[in-house]
């Protein structure tokens, strides 16, 4: 009865660790209200640059930015100031223990957006989903209460890094003017 007893007490720590719930970290993603799509959008503002130098700089960013780039140009119209950039990039898989691997779970695709006026651009990131057979908008994983929730968070994480990315780096890009003189010697 002794032995029972003390092999009670030394498997409750396991079992209640077992039951403890573990608290999952979700990006913080915008719902767009008329169309429900996650997106990201933003005007920043680039004085004194006319809307075709803009565009221009966007293309010379997207050639260094994105490899076959103009495989992912799906629309450039330079005298009306817009382009759009159909892009995917692979997103991994993550073990029991939240340890991203090298696996690949599967490509999320999206599409950019860009209008140029004088002095400021649009960008709109949207219609985010993962490549599959049929079109599996990736809305469905912001909900906290499906049984893969854990996954999707992991995921949505690493969606919205990779996105936070390269708008950091586009609007660094089309800020900067190319061959500018340097007062470096």
């Amino acid at each position: 009865m002794r032995i029972l007893a003390l092999v009670l007490m030394a498997s409750l720590p396991f079992g209640l660790m077992a039951q403890k719930k573990v608290e999952l970290s979700w990006p913080a993603m915008k719902l767009d209200a008329s169309t429900k799509l996650i997106t990201y959008s933003g005007v920043p503002e680039v004085g004194g640059v006319s809307a075709q130098d803009l565009f221009d700089r966007a293309l010379k960013w997207g050639g260094k930015y994105h490899k076959n780039f103009a495989e992912k140009l799906r629309k450039q119209d330079r005298e009306a100031g817009e382009m759009e950039i159909f892009v995917r990039f692979p997103i991994f898989v993550y073990d029991a223990k939240g340890v991203k691997t090298t696996s690949t779970q599967g490509l999320v695709q999206y599409t950019l957006t860009l209008r140029f006026r004088d002095g400021r651009y649009k960008y709109t990131v949207t219609d985010l989903n993962l490549k599959a057979t049929s079109y599996e908008p990736l809305e469905k994983w912001l909900d906290k209460e499906d049984a893969n929730a854990k996954n999707h968070a992991y995921y949505l994480t690493d969606v919205d890094t990779e996105i936070q990315n390269m708008i950091e780096e586009m609007t660094k890009g089309i800020a900067k003017a190319e061959g500018a003189a340097s007062d470096e010697w």
